[in-house]
């Protein structure tokens, strides 16, 4: 079985880069994903010129972790294996150079998002390191289990160390156990500056994207909770116990000039 993706360009509502991001993957290697068969594009004339892409791609059978959504709402049963897969997947990603880069995750994109949400100067020991090459929209809809096989490979790009695992990680922070296991398996990516720095880039497109949506129960507090200690120069928040919930934490605000959180 196989699957096959056919998406038309639209040039007023979509980048380059994301409508080729599939194709492109086709090239990345020593990471657990659909394989690309093969690729054809083609422009459709009527009523006015639109290119086409099409991709035929392995099937993967194992279901989405969180199928239709972003966030886990529950803990996974992660076997040590899988892990094992994801790490040796986002590592192998990071070390193939890449020209791609994906306008909304770019550095001045960053900068300003950072300073919207936190309004607070960022402490010593977090700082971007650019270049890496990351999957720069994974969540639990776009990994499948108990077999591991990332799915959407249409933003992925050069970006910050450590951004995949950080969002992984903070998509995860309403199932506590879970998001120990994925911190416990990069933790040597997510405390490092660049790690750090991701974590809070990740947190703050969260809290902004769930604006427009229901938020998942417990997801907010726990954003906030990690975001107050990294901001505070503390290490990230990864027990249960550390990450609260909607009924022990208080409401968090931007003030001007200050971030305000408190986790207790």
């Amino acid at each position: 079985m196989t699957w096959l993706r056919v998406a038309p360009f639209l040039e007023d509502a979509m980048d380059l880069e994301p409508w080729q991001g599939t194709r492109d993957a086709g090239a990345l290697t020593g990471i657990c994903k659909p394989a690309l068969l093969a690729s054809a594009q083609w422009t459709r004339p009527d009523p006015v010129p639109v290119p086409v892409s099409a991709e035929l791609l392995t099937y993967v059978a194992e279901p989405p972790a969180a199928p239709g959504d972003q966030f886990l709402t529950g803990p996974l049963d992660l076997s040590p294996t899988w892990l094992a897969d994801l790490r040796a997947s986002l590592d192998a990603l990071a070390a193939q150079p890449t020209t791609r880069e994906i306008w909304g995750n770019r550095p001045e994109r960053y900068w300003h998002l950072l300073d919207a949400v936190y309004s607070r100067p960022l402490p010593a020991g977090i700082a971007p390191r650019w270049g890496s090459t990351e999957h720069l929209d994974l969540h639990w809809g776009n990994v499948t289990a108990p077999k591991l096989a990332i799915l959407d490979w249409e933003h992925w790009g050069r970006n910050i160390a450590g951004y995949g695992a950080a969002r992984l990680y903070c998509t995860a922070l309403a199932a506590p156990e879970t998001a120990a296991q994925i911190h416990t398996t990069f933790a040597d990516v997510l405390d490092g500056p660049s790690g750090r720095y991701a974590l809070l880039v990740a947190a703050a497109d969260i809290l902004v994207t769930v604006a427009w949506y229901e938020a998942t129960p417990g997801l907010c507090p726990a954003l906030h909770c990690l975001a107050d200690a990294l901001l505070a120069g503390e290490p990230a928040p990864i027990r249960g116990r550390d990450v609260g919930s909607p009924v022990d934490l208080p409401v968090r605000g931007v003030l001007p000039g200050r971030y305000q959180a408190r986790c207790h």
